[in-house]
């Protein structure tokens, strides 16, 4: 059953008992309710942690080229159509004499698909009814999605300053793409400047000899200061992951919307933290870095961008990622400070960030949460706040507008903003569960429980 079958059903199952039970029906004894609430809990939590969001969700490669009939071996239908490459904005690092540049992208070939072949990509998601604006964004998206990999590329790549060449013209030589045509390497660039900086700087960079715009950036990030690390979807943008088929219109049929307060909140850092640097990072597949970047260049401060692997199927594999990309920038930053930014429908980030603090325990300075569910009743999905317990509880502040974090000095050590309950049990909560045992089994219905049962509910959400 898809997820949006599912709530469906649970949607249809809570209003019946509500019509069949138009009067409240009496309260059970206590240890019932406590006793149902806590097997209830345990049962959505944990499938809740399986159920794929709508970013978790995307078609895997091998999907893909199924789809646009590119699975059968024969590479002659690609044979005419020239390489391309992406560069996903970077960031670079000073090792003592040069700038350590790092070049992140894929090697890939774009076919020419038709219009009906590209909305066909993204399974569940409804076409029908779409305005001249929303067919075109939802072309140009899937578009980039159709990208081909191609395996074991040889690039050349250059480095310029405000169009200047800092390279010479036969450029660099970057280390072979690997077999799902990615490639991550860090090359010294001799040319960018002989010592530290204290403000962010930003270089071009690019890809010689590709039919694609190969162009990029990367942000030169000071020795010592404050990167702030968000997430995107949710946290910068309204996606609503966490509603299945709202979530796939709002990430590939309408125009990106801000979460209110964000794009100030983050001027604001950008002005006021010492050395200020910006790290973006999402599960969206890499093959989208355009319309991202598009989106976030537009409304944020420019910085680096961590998108999902080409090659990722399973769940475990995106928390990997994530862990692996704050890893990567801990370690090639460890005199700076971290401000972690995300929201608590993202799973990973509520695991990867009490991880990465406990693994680098001076080097983050706050962890801010934005709790959807208290702000959005769409949100009915529980959240596990269960890693934070070994954390100091002025070190993170679950918020639910960017007014909870515009008063807080981050630079003094004080991440929590007082007037802000926070309520946080170091386990399952959030969604149906945020409230008193009563009201949330009220939530959900007493008529829906009866009719499907725990064992149902979770056989259903595929646990």
């Amino acid at each position: 059953m898809s997820p949006a079958a599912l709530w469906s059903l649970l949607g249809a199952l809570a209003a019946a008992s509500v019509r069949a039970a138009p009067n409240p029906a009496p309260a059970p004894a206590p240890q019932v309710i406590s006793s149902l609430t806590s097997e209830f809990a345990s049962a959505t939590g944990a499938a809740a942690s399986a159920l794929p969001t709508v970013l978790g969700n995307w078609p895997t490669l091998g999907d893909i080229q199924k789809k646009l009939g590119f699975d059968d071996g024969n590479d002659s239908k690609l044979s005419n159509i020239s390489v391309s490459a992406l560069l996903v904005p970077s960031y670079s690092n000073f090792t003592g004499s040069n700038w350590n540049v790092r070049f992140y992208g894929l090697a890939y070939k774009l076919p020419n698909i038709s219009t009906s072949d590209l909305d066909s990509l993204i399974d569940d998601l409804s076409t029908n009814n779409l305005n001249a604006t929303e067919q075109s964004l939802l072309q140009n998206r899937t578009q980039d999605l159709a990208s081909i990999p191609v395996p074991h590329v040889n690039f050349t790549a250059v480095v310029s300053v405000n169009g200047s060449m800092v390279t010479n013209s036969s450029g660099i030589a970057l280390q072979t793409a690997d077999a799902v045509g990615e490639i991550d390497q860090f090359v010294e660039v001799p040319g960018l400047g002989s010592g530290d900086i204290q403000q962010v700087q930003v270089v071009q960079t690019g890809i010689l000899n590709v039919t694609g715009p190969g162009n990029g950036t990367s942000i030169l990030v000071p020795t010592s200061g404050f990167s702030v690390v968000s997430d995107i979807d949710d946290v910068m943008r309204i996606t609503k992951v966490y509603v299945p088929n709202q979530g796939l219109f709002n990430s590939f049929v309408e125009p990106y919307v801000n979460v209110p307060g964000i794009p100030e909140l983050f001027a604001k850092w950008a002005r006021e933290l010492p050395s200020a640097a910006f790290h973006y990072d999402t599960t969206t597949p890499v093959e989208l870095t355009r319309t991202y970047v598009d989106y976030l260049f537009s409304n944020f401060p420019l910085g680096s961008l961590e998108m999902r692997p080409i090659n990722i199927s399973e769940p475990s594999q995106i928390l990997e990622a994530r862990q692996n990309s704050l890893t990567k920038l801990y370690q090639t930053f460890p005199q700076r400070k971290f401000v972690l930014v995300g929201d608590t429908s993202s799973s990973t980030l509520l695991s990867a960030y009490p991880e990465i603090t406990t693994q680098f325990p001076n080097q983050t300075a706050c962890i801010f949460i934005r709790n959807t569910s208290a702000t959005d009743p769409d949100d009915k999905i529980p959240y596990n706040t269960k890693p934070f317990q070994n954390i100091s509880t002025n070190q993170y502040f679950f918020y639910r507008t960017a007014e909870d974090l515009m008063n807080i000095d981050v630079t003094s050590g004080n991440c929590v903003n007082a007037s802000v309950p926070q309520n946080v049990t170091f386990g399952e909560q959030g969604g149906i569960l945020d409230s008193p045992a009563s009201r949330s089994v009220a939530t959900v219905g007493w008529g829906a429980l009866a009719l499907v049962g725990v064992g149902t509910l979770v056989g259903l959400l595929g646990v």
